[in-house]
């Protein structure tokens, strides 16, 4: 565009010049013929520049209404889908199943204290498993992740001591032995009247003497952990018997440091036995939440490694000392871990159930009026008195044993709160059937 107005300047110049020098007028007529050639060249550039700016709208035009229908094609799709979600129950039915209805409303809660935390061992059902005294492993009989029993031996070991300790019982019972004999042989020679009493008396004093050094020499072998007269009626002779190292709880045997042969002291763990059917949540609550948490507040437990699925349990200890650097006060949470799917060290999300003056409003459903489908949660909103919808929702907070739903339901709308999967059943009946070809 701007090559052509140059060219038309330049053309008006150059007929101004010659008019000037000739005033001929067959050279203004050439010159009007060249200007008048140019403008239409112009013109004629507008023109196919305008030409395209219009095929280009027109384009544009044409894929938006395109997109358009698409989208129009998409919605109309979703909404066939949503219709085709819906079950049809009569009253009766209804009542039969325990389906209660309730209008969604927005009230007043606490909103939960969300906090991190980490899943320890109980402190009260762990136990670290020593030797009793000095001596040598002879037998091991427990492995890492054995389960155990109250008593049960995990290993076997000889000690000097305890040689010591045989010996001094074996004398003691040889002692006792004599001297129970020659107090029969005293009291028969007495009542013959061949001995004196004192004879009598004498024995008995001894036997006396022999049968507190045995309990003695006993009281020993106790202190070993060893029954020594149940072993002697099990093994006889004179082989002394080995000191059992014993599990003081039923559990699981979580570490094993014992090896046979080894030379081991009081001072080492052998073994360290843990009961995982529970389990400590252990939460840091800052200093603005404390006035919300007390003992016996409930706690949810989630863990990355079971998405979806939650721990419950309560608070049972609540710190005295706040931590300088971190602000924070530990929190005790007894878990039951029955299947033994969480792990002492894993980490946790915890939402407490806190109550406070810290309220707000929200639309909240009971846990069992939502269910999961697939990734995404639905609740079943009643659209005449025989049929219901299932309706996509979004889930916010747990509040206790009420969820907080953000998008997809509206205040008044009537809920399945009860009897959801009763609904759902009949819905994937209906699917069944219709799948074959006979309607529902």
């Amino acid at each position: 565009m701007s090559g052509a107005k140059e060219l038309i300047r330049e053309i008006g110049s150059t007929i101004e010049d010659a008019a000037r020098r000739a005033k001929k007028t067959t050279l203004i007529a050439v010159g009007t013929i060249a200007l008048a050639v140019a403008v239409l060249f112009m013109y004629g550039s507008m023109a196919k520049n305008e030409h395209g700016a219009e095929q280009g709208k027109e384009t544009a035009h044409s894929d938006a209404d395109h997109r358009e229908d698409e989208h129009r094609d998409g919605e109309r799709k979703e909404h066939d889908h949503e219709e085709a979600a819906v079950v049809h129950l009569t009253k009766e039915a209804q009542k039969a199943s325990g389906i209660e209805i309730l209008p969604a409303a927005r009230g007043p809660f606490s909103a939960p204290i969300e906090a991190t935390a980490a899943i320890e061992l109980d402190g009260d059902r762990v136990a670290k498993v020593s030797a009793r005294t000095s001596g040598r492993l002879v037998k091991i009989a427990a492995s890492q992740g054995d389960a155990v029993k109250t008593g049960q031996a995990l290993a076997w070991f000889d000690s000097p001591e305890l040689g010591q300790a045989w010996a001094e019982y074996a004398k003691a019972k040889g002692r006792t032995d004599l001297a129970r004999k020659n107090l029969e042989r005293e009291e028969t020679l007495f009542s013959k009247k061949i001995s004196p009493e004192k004879d009598v008396i004498k024995a008995r004093q001894e036997l006396a003497e022999a049968e507190a050094d045995l309990a003695f020499a006993n009281e020993k072998f106790h202190l070993l952990g060893i029954d020594v007269e149940q072993f002697g009626n099990r093994q006889g002779g004179n082989q002394h018997p080995l000191i059992a190292v014993t599990s003081p709880i039923s559990g699981s045997v979580l570490e094993r440091a014992a090896t046979q042969g080894e030379v081991v002291s009081p001072e080492k763990t052998l073994f360290t036995v843990a009961d995982l059917s529970r389990l400590w949540v252990i939460i840091d609550i800052y200093d603005k939440d404390l006035e919300r948490v007390k003992k016996g507040t409930a706690v949810k437990v989630s863990t990355a490694a079971y998405a979806g699925k939650s721990f419950r349990g309560s608070i049972s200890y609540l710190g005295e000392v706040m931590d300088e650097k971190t602000r924070t006060v530990k929190a005790r949470v007894e878990v039951e871990n029955t299947n033994r799917l969480l792990k002492p060290g894993m980490f946790a999300t915890v939402t407490i159930d806190a109550k406070g003056v810290k309220t707000e409003k929200a639309i909240t459903l009971p846990e069992e009026a939502v269910f999961l489908d697939g990734s995404k949660n639905y609740a079943f909103i009643q659209t005449a008195p025989d049929q219901f919808e299932m309706r996509e929702i979004t889930v916010g907070r747990t509040l206790g044993n009420r969820l907080e739903v953000t998008h997809g339901l509206s205040v008044g709308e009537p809920v399945a709160v009860k009897g959801a999967f009763i609904l759902k059943s009949e819905l994937k009946k209906g699917e069944i059937v219709d799948e074959h070809g006979h309607g529902k």
